[in-house]
């Protein structure tokens, strides 16, 4: 596996983070809701003010997708996990998420993840690394591990 490492992000990181995010989930919002530029940014905006939720994923260096999570008792929720296209597929987000999942384990949390209910590929994924799903809302399936 290539080696990479997660740092915490800074406010310089917004940029980055933003497009890798609108580009990985324009698709399925695009068929949900339809896709307003003004709304995402601002609702990205929001979200980015806690920048201690957000961590960035880089390769020698390099951006290469980022992690939004944060503990919301008694669950440590993955927001968000990204990775630019060329970078999936390649065990880098497993690798993140079984590392939060030993963490949890370790400090007796539950970890909660979800996925828009189009995104076979993330469900697949994330019930491979043991996750069952628990919920489901009209757009989204929850998952949760340890169950």
């Amino acid at each position: 596996m290539v080696k990479y490492i997660v740092r915490p992000a800074i406010a310089g990181d917004h940029d980055l983070i933003y497009t890798l995010k609108a580009e990985s989930i324009r698709p399925y919002v695009e068929k949900i809701w339809g896709w307003d530029e003004k709304f995402q940014q601002k609702d990205f905006d929001s979200d980015f003010a806690s920048v201690e939720y957000f961590s960035v994923i880089e390769i020698d260096g390099k951006f290469i997708g980022f992690l939004q999570c944060y503990f919301e008792s008694p669950y440590l929720d993955v927001a968000e996990i990204h990775l630019l296209s060329e970078y999936r597929g390649k065990g880098i987000g497993s690798d993140i998420l079984l590392s939060l999942q030993n963490d949890c384990l370790i400090k007796k949390r539950t970890m909660r993840i979800g996925c828009f209910k189009e995104n076979h590929r993330a469900k697949s994924l994330y019930q491979k690394l043991g996750f069952i799903q628990t919920e489901e809302t009209n757009t989204h399936y929850i998952l949760q591990y340890p169950y």
